[in-house]
């Protein structure tokens, strides 16, 4: 299903789920799972640690920014070497990769379009190396892969829901939720919002569901209410007003939904 599985890592709670959920759809796929750490530089510029030196009242002194590039480094060291045993431990191909630069643009740099990007929703750090708040989004958004976006809550992937709408990409998500269902013995929902019938569209074994309303909201609604363990959508959708103005129903859902969510690409 999967090239290959590169899973961001910054040592908060929600980046370590992220390598368990990795390791758990690598182990079963047999793909290999790459961690990936990255120094934001942003954190390491001159003119930005002298003004922060003088807003905290400490002592600025040229070249900091080295030895702050050391401490990350090794801290960095050590986040991988355990990802990697624990890989290894765990009977999962593992490899690491680990630079400096804007955490977004490296990993989009190291991803093709047959992997999957699996990521902490949030970092829980107000500075760190990986800053995965922000970088989640864009990666989301920008990335020409699927892109597994998970919680600090770990749960089992025994109950998957799709989003459907008829389109391409719901009908990409639907196979995987297939796919996924297979190997971890799960049920797959296909849920449509809207009037229109698919019933006859998503074959066998898999539960249609139809109701009207908003999207983004009966969406949440329907897996809060059936306790889904896993979210399947096409990511971010083109061309409508709405969206323009109020933004797509991915970003509604994304910062709404507190279960491991699939965009799919």
């Amino acid at each position: 299903m999967f090239k290959r599985i590169l899973v961001g890592l910054d040592g908060s709670p929600t980046s370590w789920n992220a390598v368990d959920y990795a390791f758990t759809i690598g182990q079963k796929f047999d793909v290999p799972v790459v961690g990936i750490h990255i120094i934001d530089e942003r954190i390491l510029d001159e003119g930005l640690l002298e003004d922060i030196a003088g807003v905290l009242g400490f002592n600025y002194y040229a070249g900091i920014s080295s030895k702050l590039r050391e401490f990350f480094e090794e801290q960095a060291s050590v986040l991988l070497d355990e990802f990697l045993a624990l890989g290894r431990e765990g009977g999962v191909k593992v490899s690491s990769y680990q630079s400096v630069g804007k955490p977004y643009q490296m990993i989009l740099s190291q991803a093709d379009p047959e992997d999957l990007i699996v990521l902490g929703k949030k970092s829980h750090k107000p500075v760190s190396g990986f800053l995965l708040g922000s970088t989640t989004d864009i990666v989301a958004r920008r990335s020409a892969c699927s892109v597994l976006i998970v919680p600090k809550e770990k749960r089992q992937i025994k109950k998957l829901c799709v989003g459907y709408d008829g389109s391409v990409l719901a009908k990409k998500a639907l196979e995987m939720a297939k796919s996924l269902a297979k190997v971890f013995e799960g049920e797959v929902y296909a849920l449509h919002v809207g009037e229109k019938d698919f019933s006859n569209e998503v074959g066998e074994h898999v539960q249609y569901v139809g109701i009207l309303g908003i999207p983004e909201e009966k969406l949440i609604e329907y897996c809060k209410e059936k306790n889904m363990d896993l979210l399947l959508m096409g990511a971010f959708s083109k061309g409508r007003v709405k969206e323009l103005i109020l933004g797509s129903v991915t970003s509604f859902v994304m910062h709404h939904l507190n279960i491991p969510i699939l965009l799919v690409k």
